[in-house]
């Protein structure tokens, strides 16, 4: 019997991979295209030309390619604020501010995936997945947020007991602000003054967290009006 090389074997897994990133990404394409809801398996079947045997050998449901999807972007964001926190030349509010600053950049650099995926997770349909979604976001950037949490109590600019605890609190409470937010996200096209509230919401998250952690006033910034005031832009100008 003819055994397959390593170099062989490597092949096949490599093709395997491009062939599951080929159809996460023509349903990514499809998404912002169509819409969550009105995108099918069958839609990214045929936009393939593959078999329904080929896609469900990689994803078991759209629901699936979401979740993904989903997965890549928040590892994406993860990847950009490691490289931040890793610099030993940046005290801890400056990382905080910058985690938040680099986290806000990606996500207008990518606004069409995150109004897709604000529109599928919100749907009645999806509420385990949203659930999923949203704990796998915490438990991701909770050893980041730790991380700088620690620095800043050894610095003596946060007085804080338990950095991981205080940190999974920051991370859950901004995570209901950003839960809220949405539902008024998914309003901007016919009420576009409803980004106001928004950025008041976050204006109140900062405050708040500046709190929990006994840091100096003002000196916690998440998002900007400007952050917001594009995805005001981009709803108005998608009318």
């Amino acid at each position: 019997m003819k055994v397959k090389g390593v170099y062989e074997m490597a092949r096949i897994v490599k093709r395997a991979e491009e062939r599951r990133n080929e159809i996460l990404h023509k349903a990514q394409e499809l998404f912002y295209k169509h819409g969550y809801t009105n995108t099918s398996v069958n839609m990214v079947i045929e936009a393939l030309g593959i078999s329904k045997g080929a896609f469900y050998h990689y994803f078991k449901s759209k629901e699936e390619l979401l979740d993904c999807l989903s997965e890549e972007f928040t590892q994406n964001i993860i990847t950009k604020i490691e490289t931040m926190i890793n610099n030993p030349n940046l005290n801890a509010l400056e990382k905080l501010n910058r985690m938040y600053k680099e986290s806000g950049n990606y996500k207008v650099e990518n606004i069409d995936f995150i109004m897709t995926i604000t529109e599928a997770l919100y749907s009645d349909n999806n509420l385990l997945l949203r659930y999923k979604f949203n704990s796998k976001s915490v438990e991701s950037v909770l050893p980041l947020m730790t991380s700088i949490l620690q620095q800043g109590k050894d610095e003596g600019v946060f007085n804080i007991d338990d950095p991981q605890a205080t940190a999974r609190i920051v991370l859950l409470f901004g995570m209901s602000i950003a839960e809220y937010n949405a539902k008024l996200l998914l309003q901007l096209k016919d009420n576009p003054e409803k980004i106001d509230k928004m950025h008041e919401h976050f204006m109140i998250y900062q405050k708040s967290v500046e709190r929990i952690l006994g840091a100096p006033q003002e000196s916690f910034h998440a998002f900007n009006i400007e952050f917001f005031e594009v995805f005001r832009t981009a709803y108005v100008s998608s009318k």
